[in-house]
């Protein structure tokens, strides 16, 4: 399968926060992403994969193994944070917009 062009505010996140020799591999890792039907990841979630990775290569492919099983699961934990009450999570980030600089 031939990798998606990936968006440009994706490429720089990885740029900012993977290691120099771990970028190619992320890209080529983001670019093949797919769903469960086989179907390539949208923008929103091959942005959510990568943030929720936190900078990890090893948590990067396990973000993107999940996408083909539940992709609620990495929308969560990249656009959610623990409220403090029981299993409530507030939404602190859009990842249907562009990775902004600060994350």
């Amino acid at each position: 399968m031939e990798a998606m062009p990936l968006p440009a505010d994706v490429e720089r996140y990885v740029e900012r926060t993977f290691a120099a020799a771990e970028r190619a591999t992320v890209l080529a890792l983001l670019g093949a992403a797919v769903i469960h039907d086989g179907t390539p990841a949208g923008s929103r979630l091959v942005r959510c994969a990568a943030v929720s990775s936190g900078g990890s290569v090893a948590r990067l492919r396990s973000q993107l193994d999940q996408l083909k099983r539940d992709w609620r699961d990495v929308i969560v934990e990249a656009e959610y944070v623990p409220s403090g009450v029981g299993f409530e999570v507030v939404r602190v980030r859009n990842l249907s917009e562009p990775i902004g600089e600060d994350v």
